[in-house]
Order: structure tokens, then C-alpha cells, then sequence
């Protein structure tokens, strides 16, 4: 066999083997390791070459390998889909970033396979799916495409199954040990309220950890991160492949924020940018950003106008006989407001009516809060389902409300679904700083050995 033909039956053979190694099951590592020698054993007999590069391998991470084929493939895609100039010079440039998140993804599924996680095939069609519909690609026309492009789909496949298994090997490990109390939400939401009126900007980020890293290989890669996103490169891909955000996998989207939101690094910069524009590599305590302003406004707050909100009311009614001196109006006062505190809900306070309250105690229906009369309307229009009143002396009695339900002309409740989006997002943060963690302590514990 001559040496053109050597190399390239050796370089089918470290191909086909890589490929293999990665399309089988997790729990392929000392395999691996075997099926690697084999490789080495043959493409080391080609004279004249080093070790590494006879190998074709770009790193090992604990048993598994990673060959110079996955890299370039990763590459592949991420400048196919990133609208980066498809040169030498452009693979060269983010080959480091590429292995590293590569990495990066060796040591979550490693993880997954520990803890005997697996990710189905249909979530991985699922996602495909999704990202047809985002790259404007033809149902079912993935592969196709990438083939096109001398790309297999495989490695686009093992890219999401990594993600996914680390999304269920963090709420595996410390989903039960995440609460969040009521009164940080009433915090949060509070705050939310004291922003109205102010600047808002709607961001997206891209965030470089420091972690145990030096910072000056953290900024290196921010900065190349930077220049590819000046240069054109698709913010949605260049944030989901490097990011380290909890934001990643939505584009790097933090929502509407003010800049006191952003904190003293960052808000400053982004209040003088234009919609459209990004921000410099930014150095905070925990590591590098790089935000995009994508829109502004003036906040309203989570209140709809009195119009826009509709309350269902049940009054719990008892009688004073007339007459009656101040202190008994301030004992039946008093007695009706600890009645009215002692049910948990319009069902019980229904009972309270039956059981307690005069004949004009029930349900009075459903009401726009502009129409109602203005004293009622003070009593109830900051109330949730499931609260009350403050006690109404009226001419024959003293009366407490219940707000049964609230919504808005789009039917939902909008300070409930703040609540559930503000749980949810401090929910997120505490995960993702653990994630961060024990990604951290998974990196500090795994040998790992870079072949380039």
C-alpha cells in the first residue's frame, strides 16, 4: 500500500471508529479506550508521524475520547449555523472555544451515565425539530441539509443529548433542595411594582465563567467571542454553543431588566446602547459578559388599568341591631373580622355566610373594577383570590369581601402569572449556581488530557 493510501485508509479507520465510539451507548468507556488503542496501534505504524497526530485524537476526558473528526464536525456546524466565514482562519480561531465546550460536554454525560440518566431518542427528534423550525430547514430535512454540507447529523444529535442530560442531572441532584418562600416572591414582586415608569431594556447574554480558570484565558475567548458576533455570527448560536449561563439554551434571553438589574458592571453599558448593538466584553466578580440590547421601553408595572380587570366578589354580611351602642358595633366588627381571616378560601368563606352571616351574605358576581362604586372598589382592587377585606360599616350590619377570582380581558391573572414567572426564574438562578458548582468539581476531579 503506498502512502497516500495508507493515510487515507488510516484516516477512514480513525473516522469510523470515533463515529462509532461516539453513536454508542453511555456506558462505552473503557471500550472506547480499547477501540482507541486499536486506532493508535495502526495509524501509529505510518512513519513520520507524531503521536497526536497519528492518534487523530483532540482530547480524553476521563475514558472517553474526543477525535480531531468531532471537533471539526462541532466546527462544522457551529459556522454553519453561526453565518461565520467558512475559512481557515475562522476554524482556527474558535477550535479552542469548540474542544472546550466539547469538554464540557464529555463530563455531563459522564455524569448521566452515573446517575443512569438517559435521554430519549424522541426528545432528541424533538429538538431537532425545533431547530428546523428556527433555521427556516424542511421538516425531517436536517440531515439532508448537513449532509449537503459534508456535516453529519450525528454530532448535532450528541450535542443535545448532552444538554438535556444535564438539565436532568441538575434537577436530579439538587432540584429538592431548591424552596422558594412566598415572601422572596412578595419581595421580588414588590421591586417589580418600583419600577415603573423607569427604563427598561430587553437583553440577552453570553457568559464566560471564571470558575478555577485564569481570567486572562476567560477574557481571551470573550473577546474572540466578541469579535465573531461583530463580524456577523448568529447571537442565538454563538450563545447557545458558549455560553455558561442558566440562559443558554434560550438564545442567552434575560428578559426585561433595568439597569439596576444589571448591576453596577453592566447596566451603565447597556443604558447607552442603541436596540441592536452589544456591549464590550464586560468583567464582573464571577466572570465575562457580553450583552445585546434588543429593545427598550418605559415599564408599567404587572397592574392592569381598573377597566382592563375583572373581580368575582362573595360578601359575608351580619346584621348590628339598631341601636346598638359603639362598643357592640366594635365587638360585631371585630368578631366578623376574625371570622372573615379564619377561611381559606370563597368556599369556606361561603360557609362562614351560612353558618354566621345575615341573609344578604353570598356570592355577588363578577364585576369590572371600574364599575363598581368607589368605596368597594378601594376595599378590593389590590386583593388576590383568596384574600379579603378590610370590615365596611354599613346601615344595618358590617360586611367583609372575598375576591373569588381576578383576570384580565386576555383571561389570565396577571399578578399570579408574575408570581409564577418570578418563582420560576429565582428557581433557575439557584439551580444554575449549583450546575455551575458541580460542573466545576466534575472538571477539578476528571482527567483530562488535551492531544492539540
Amino acid at each position: 500500500m503506498d502512502m497516500q493510501n495508507f493515510t487515507s485508509a488510516a484516516t477512514e479507520l480513525s473516522r469510523t471508529i470515533c463515529t462509532r465510539l461516539s453513536r454508542t451507548r453511555l456506558g462505552v468507556g473503557r471500550l472506547a479506550a480499547k477501540l482507541a488503542l486499536v486506532a493508535a496501534l495502526f495509524i501509529g505504524a505510518m512513519p513520520g508521524h507524531g503521536s497526536a497526530q497519528s492518534l487523530n485524537i483532540a482530547a480524553v476526558v476521563n475514558d472517553d475520547v474526543i477525535s480531531i473528526f468531532d471537533l471539526s464536525q462541532r466546527i462544522g456546524l457551529i459556522i454553519t449555523f453561526s453565518n461565520l466565514p467558512n475559512t481557515p482562519e475562522t476554524q482556527q480561531r474558535i477550535a479552542p472555544d469548540v474542544l472546550r465546550r466539547l469538554i464540557v460536554e464529555k463530563l455531563h454525560l459522564q455524569e448521566a451515565e452515573r446517575l443512569e440518566i438517559e435521554v430519549s431518542e424522541d426528545d432528541i427528534a424533538n429538538a431537532i425539530r425545533n431547530m428546523e423550525k428556527k433555521s427556516d430547514i424542511p421538516p425531517n430535512g436536517m440531515e439532508a441539509f448537513l449532509k449537503s454540507r459534508g456535516l453529519d447529523i450525528y454530532p448535532l444529535e450528541q450535542q443535545f443529548r448532552a444538554e438535556q442530560a444535564w438539565v436532568r442531572v441538575v434537577g436530579n441532584l439538587f432540584r429538592r433542595l431548591v424552596t422558594i418562600s412566598e415572601q422572596e416572591v412578595e419581595d421580588v414582586l414588590d421591586a417589580e411594582r418600583a419600577k415603573a415608569g423607569k427604563p427598561q431594556y430587553l437583553t440577552a447574554e453570553i457568559f464566560l465563567a471564571f470558575d478555577e480558570k485564569p481570567a486572562s484565558e476567560v477574557q481571551q475567548v470573550a473577546n474572540r467571542i466578541h469579535e465573531q458576533i461583530a463580524a456577523g455570527a448568529s447571537w442565538p448560536q454563538m450563545a447557545q454553543n458558549f455560553s455558561e449561563a442558566a440562559t443558554a439554551a434560550q438564545s442567552g434571553d434575560m428578559g426585561w431588566n433595568t439597569a439596576a438589574d444589571l448591576g453596577p458592571d453592566i447596566g451603565p453599558v447597556v443604558a447607552q446602547l442603541q436596540p441592536g448593538q452589544i456591549t464590550p466584553p464586560l468583567t464582573t466578580e464571577d466572570g465575562v459578559h457580553i450583552v445585546l440590547l434588543r429593545d427598550q421601553r418605559t415599564a408599567r408595572g404587572f397592574e392592569k388599568g381598573a377597566a382592563d380587570v375583572t373581580v368575582g366578589l362573595h360578601q359575608l354580611h351580619v346584621a348590628i341591631p339598631p341601636g346598638s351602642d359603639p362598643l357592640t358595633v366594635s365587638e360585631i366588627t371585630a368578631r366578623t373580622k376574625s371570622l372573615a381571616e379564619g377561611a381559606a378560601n370563597c368556599e369556606s368563606f361561603s360557609g362562614l355566610g351560612e353558618s354566621q352571616g345575615s341573609e344578604l351574605s353570598g356570592y355577588l358576581g363578577e364585576f369590572s373594577l371600574d364599575k363598581l362604586n368607589p368605596q368597594f372598589r378601594s376595599m378590593v382592587e389590590a386583593l388576590q383570590p383568596n384574600q379579603i377585606s378590610q370590615p365596611l360599616r354599613t346601615d344595618n350590619g358590617v360586611i367583609v369581601l372575598m375576591v373569588c377570582s381576578r383576570s384580565t380581558a386576555e383571561g389570565g391573572d396577571p399578578i399570579a402569572e408574575a408570581r409564577e414567572k418570578i418563582r420560576l426564574q429565582l428557581l433557575n438562578e439557584r439551580l444554575s449556581r449549583m450546575a455551575r458548582q458541580h460542573e466545576d468539581k466534575l472538571r477539578r476531579e476528571a482527567f483530562i488530557d488535551i492531544r492539540l
